[in-house]
């Protein structure tokens, strides 16, 4: 999308209110136009003793008093049409946002930080919100002002109005080299606001590492030099604004000073009448508004058209055409088999592969794990089959289907990953559970059932508010093994084809640990599960258990088999053994 394509399809949008807010600003212009000319005419009855030359006083009076009570509705409609459109605008864009980066795949994410896409959708988002709105109203205003003021000064002495342009003309000269300097400056500006954005949430994210690590010296310094440089940007734009913003103001009380000037002389000469002089001034008031705003819709077209420029690198970023538009047959379950086939997988910035030939399959209801140390590429093999990354076609297989050509959507809805960091909103234990399921019509008894089910019961229980507790921002109020047993529950209450658990029970007691496996399987009996882990007591009841080893699978079988032929499986399981009687 171009960018003026961008500003045609959002005003489009609001077309009809932008219309009829045209058609008020026009009505307020021409009225404001012709009161004084009834002022005039008022005026130059003053001198006059006659009843008729009164009445008609009288009258004109009147009218002037009627067009500006008028005037006062017509232009509240005006701004109420004119300004709403902005924050329509903001709305759906919004939503087009969220939509796209919710579809954008993992490569987009790793090129933009969270920080500047958080900045992108406040701040620039506030530059098209005000571009849209007051830009406007402000525009059009201008416009009008700005062609029917001079129209109804050269009705009353054209060459009073010519003389009048001439400071104009001055600061527009002056005006539009100010304007191009401060285009730049906010390109400048909104680019400091992402990084200072970027690096809030980069340190606020490590904010337990700063205090454990007594890093808050450096990290003041660090935000103090981000944030001075974004102090120096703005203050070159308002030293600009600070020059360029008063010609505007000088010009127009020059204008006035020549009116008053030329204008006197013109009356003593009887070329014009005191109506018409007093008329004219007011017609200098009428455009000294529109002048002045014309320095205010210089900075909000600046912002907007930056700012244009700052989403449009979001929504113009290309969608995997697979994900731009879920299949016919959605995300309808239907078990099937996972197949694996030879998938080899390498990180752009990495010279060797993560992952080599890795093959395996899960049929319906097979249960499967796979132990490795760090680093041996088990979350590499977990972001490949849940399609986090982007993999090669003919790899990875869901009965018939290539899951790399699968839209991602329909994907996740046959199968749950569990993490190891799970993400958790600052809402009620319940809420967290219940998001992501889909689903409504859950009841409190499911909810119970699995958090009994994740050995989550007797910390709930302790809680004063039970599952209404409020886990705060990232579940910061949970511990560890709290937050990884709510994901388990999280995961067990909807249903799904496959469960992914990647080293969820790190965090967890043996004891423990056995539990939640006893009563998840129980639970998942005909659903396909893959279990990760470095833990050989996290995957003994598996029917398969998968040994990965620097991204090869170096053994395979069921756990009695494994403790017989491969050494380090009975080497890991001997060492976690003895770990566990000296932690019991």
């Amino acid at each position: 999308m171009t960018k003026s394509r961008f500003i045609i399809h959002y005003f489009l949008l609001n077309k009809y209110s932008y219309l009829f807010a045209t058609v008020c600003i026009f009505a307020v212009n021409w009225f404001q136009v012709e009161i004084p000319h009834y002022i005039k005419l008022a005026i130059d009855l003053l001198g006059e003793n006659s009843s008729d030359s009164h009445a008609e006083l009288v009258r004109n009076v009147w009218i002037v008093i009627v067009l500006a009570v008028v005037m006062v509705g017509i232009r509240i409609l005006s701004r109420m049409y004119a300004l709403n459109p902005g924050r329509i605008t903001e709305a759906e864009l919004k939503n087009d946002l969220f939509y796209k980066l919710n579809r954008l795949p993992n490569a987009f994410h790793k090129k933009f930080a969270s920080g500047k896409l958080i900045s992108i959708i406040n701040n620039d988002l506030n530059g098209i919100r005000l571009f849209y709105g007051i830009g406007f109203l402000q525009l059009v205003n201008v416009i009008f002002a700005l062609s029917l003021t001079p129209i109804w000064m050269w009705r009353i002495s054209p060459a009073l109005t010519l003389y009048s342009v001439v400071p104009i003309l001055v600061a527009f000269v002056i005006f539009s080299q100010g304007f191009k300097k401060m285009r730049s400056m906010h390109t400048e500006r909104l680019k400091r606001l992402q990084d200072v954005s970027e690096q809030l949430m980069n340190y606020l994210a490590g904010i337990d590492l700063i205090k454990n690590q007594q890093m808050g010296a450096w990290v003041s310094q660090e935000i103090d030099r981000v944030n001075q440089s974004l102090l120096e940007t703005t203050m070159r734009i308002t030293r600009i604004q600070t020059f360029v913003m008063p010609v505007l103001d000088h010009a127009n009380n020059l204008m006035k000073v020549v009116i008053l000037g030329l204008g006197g002389v013109y009356l003593l000469q009887q070329n014009l009448t005191l109506g018409e002089i007093t008329a004219f001034l007011s017609y200098s008031v009428l455009l000294a508004l529109p002048l002045m705003q014309l320095g205010r819709i210089a900075v909000v077209f600046q912002m907007g058209m930056v700012s244009i420029d700052s989403v449009l690198t979001i929504l113009n970023s290309e969608i995997p055409e697979q994900d731009a538009q879920a299949s016919a047959e959605g995300g309808s379950r239907k078990s099937q088999t996972l197949r694996v086939e030879n998938l080899s997988y390498r990180y752009s910035d990495a010279d060797d592969s993560v992952l080599k030939n890795i093959s395996f399959v899960i049929e319906p209801g097979k249960k499967v794990g796979v132990l490795g140390s760090i680093g041996s590429g088990k979350s590499t093999l977990v972001n490949c089959i849940n399609h986090h990354l982007d993999i090669e076609q003919g790899q990875v297989f869901w009965g018939d289907d290539d899951v790399a050509t699968m839209p991602r959507q329909d994907w996740r809805a046959r199968i749950r990953t569990i993490t190891q960091e799970p993400y958790l909103f600052s809402d009620t234990i319940e809420q967290n559970i219940r998001f992501g399921s889909g689903q409504q019509g859950y009841k409190q008894a499911d909810i119970e059932k699995v958090i009994q089910l994740s050995q989550f019961a007797d910390d709930v229980a302790r809680f004063e508010k039970g599952d209404q507790t409020i886990v705060g921002e990232k579940g910061i109020m949970l511990s560890g093994g709290q937050k990884q047993r709510l994901s388990i529950a999280r995961a067990l209450l909807s249903p799904s084809d496959l469960i992914i658990m990647d080293n969820v029970l790190s965090a967890v007691d043996y004891d423990t640990e056995r539990k939640i496996l006893a009563g998840m399987l129980d639970r998942i009996k005909d659903q396909s599960v893959l279990i990760v882990s470095h833990r050989v007591s996290a995957l003994e009841s598996m029917d398969e258990i998968l040994v990965l080893d620097h991204g090869e699978i170096i053994a395979r079988g069921s756990h009695h088999s494994l403790l017989e032929s491969s050494d380090y499986y009975r080497q890991t399981w001997l060492l976690q053994q003895n770990e566990a009687e000296a932690v019991a």
